[in-house]
């Protein structure tokens, strides 16, 4: 699934959910990845106490997803636009 939105928009977005989330921006680049994947194929929660939690890096890419579709960076162009 390919998103339409500019790569940095993309990054911009997923770092932004990171810090909201108190999520070490280490991690923004599997918030990213997540953000071309289909919601249905993220993986589930195991319930062994990983940090960060998956759950908690959807939460980050939905959060991401969120962003970008308000159009928060409005100075990034879209792919579309």
């Amino acid at each position: 699934m390919v998103l339409p939105y500019d790569h940095a928009l993309i990054v911009a977005a997923a770092e932004e959910a990171c810090r909201e989330l108190k999520l070490d921006l280490v991690h923004a680049g599997s918030v990213q990845a997540w953000l071309s994947e289909p919601e249905s194929e993220w993986p589930p929660c195991c319930d062994r106490g990983c940090e960060p939690c998956v759950a908690t890096l959807g939460a980050a890419a939905r959060r991401a997803r969120s962003i970008l579709e308000a159009g928060r960076w409005k100075g990034v162009p879209s792919v579309e636009g």
